[in-house]
C-alpha cells in the first residue's frame, strides 16, 4: 500500500481528497482537525512531529509555509528526506496573473510565491526527487462545512441586493471546480508512482478549468445560483467601463486592495491549460456543481 503524507488537509481540495481516497494509505496532518495528526507549519517546534519516510507527500497548504517544513526537514532529517517517492504541492496561477499588482498585499503574494516555489524546487532537484508543483486559476465550489472563499462571496451579495453594477467590457476567467483538482492531485501521484526509474520530474503545472468565460458571464451564472433558479434575481447592470472606473476611484486611496481588484475585472486572466487537457476528460462547463449553494 503505497503512503501518503496530507498537508492541508482542513481545506476544500484536501476534505475532498482525503474521503474519496481508495488507493493510498493515508496520513493527515493539520492544526485543526483533533483525528489528524497535529502539525502547525506556522510553528516550527511541532515540525517533529512529522516523518515523510518512504512515502509521497501531498499538500494542499500555503506553499510559503510548505517551504519552511522542506528546509527543516534538509536540515535535520536528510537521510528520511531522500527516501521520499515523489511530492505535489499547490501554489496559484497569482504568482503569473498579479504580476503586475501595485498594492502591498498582493506584492508581497506573489514574491512569496515564486520565491517558495523556486526554493522547493531547487532543493528536491538536488537530491532527484520527484516533485511537481500545481498553480491552479481560481478554484470554486462547496464540500460540508468549506467553501472556496471566493465566488461564495459574490452569491451571497446577490442573495441581498436587487443589482450590481460591472463595466460593459470585462476580460476572460477560467475557474476550475475543487473535485477536477484532486481528481488531477490523483492522476499526477499514479504518474510519479510509476516513473520510479525514469527521468526525474521537477516541475510547476499550471491549470485552469475547461471553458473560459468572460467576468460579466461568470457573474451572471452566479445570480443564478444565487436565486436558486428562481424568476426573481439579481440583476446584472453594465455601464461603461471609464465610468465604472470613476464610480470606483475613491478606493484607490482607501480601500487600494479593492479597488485593484475591482479594476481587474477588465484583464483576461485565462488561456491556461484545461483540466481537460491533463485527464482527457470531457469538457465541463462553468459552475459544474455548487453543492448547497442553493
Amino acid at each position: 500500500m503505497k503512503i501518503i503524507k496530507v498537508l492541508g488537509s482542513s481545506t476544500l481540495i484536501g476534505k475532498y481528497f482525503i474521503d474519496t481516497n481508495v488507493d493510498y494509505e493515508l496520513v493527515c496532518f493539520s492544526r485543526k482537525n483533533k483525528n489528524h495528526t497535529y502539525l502547525d507549519l506556522q510553528n516550527q517546534d511541532t515540525f517533529l512531529n512529522f516523518s515523510c519516510e518512504n512515502s509521497f507527500i501531498v499538500s494542499f497548504a500555503p506553499i510559503w509555509l510548505v517551504k519552511n517544513l522542506i528546509k527543516k526537514l534538509e536540515e535535520n532529517n536528510l537521510n528520511e528526506l531522500k527516501t521520499l517517492k515523489g511530492v505535489i504541492l499547490y501554489s496559484s496561477t497569482s504568482a503569473v496573473t498579479k504580476r503586475f499588482a501595485a498594492n502591498a498585499f498582493d506584492k508581497t503574494l506573489i514574491k512569496e510565491l515564486i520565491s517558495s516555489e523556486k526554493e522547493i524546487l531547487s532543493i528536491f532537484k538536488k537530491y532527484s526527487i520527484n516533485c511537481q508543483i500545481i498553480r491552479p486559476t481560481i478554484i470554486y465550489g462547496v464540500y460540508k462545512d468549506k467553501d472556496d472563499r471566493n465566488f461564495i462571496k459574490i452569491i451571497n451579495l446577490f442573495k441581498k441586493f436587487p443589482f450590481c453594477i460591472i463595466p460593459s467590457q470585462t476580460g476572460y476567467r477560467q475557474p476550475i471546480h475543487f473535485s477536477q483538482l484532486s481528481e488531477l492531485t490523483y492522476l499526477l501521484l499514479e504518474k510519479l508512482n510509476k516513473n520510479k526509474h525514469k527521468d526525474k520530474i521537477n516541475q510547476i503545472l499550471e491549470v485552469g478549468g475547461d471553458e473560459e468565460i468572460t467576468y460579466s458571464e461568470l457573474l451572471k451564472r452566479l445570480s443564478i445560483v444565487a436565486s436558486g433558479h428562481k424568476n426573481k434575481r439579481c440583476k446584472i447592470i453594465t455601464i461603461p467601463n471609464k465610468l465604472f472606473y470613476v464610480l470606483i476611484f475613491p478606493l484607490l486611496i482607501f480601500k487600494p486592495k479593492i479597488f485593484e481588484a475591482l479594476f481587474r475585472m477588465q484583464s483576461d486572466l485565462s488561456g491556461f491549460p484545461k483540466y481537460s487537457d491533463y485527464t482527457g476528460k470531457s469538457s465541463v462547463q462553468f459552475p459544474k456543481k455548487y453543492f448547497n449553494y442553493l
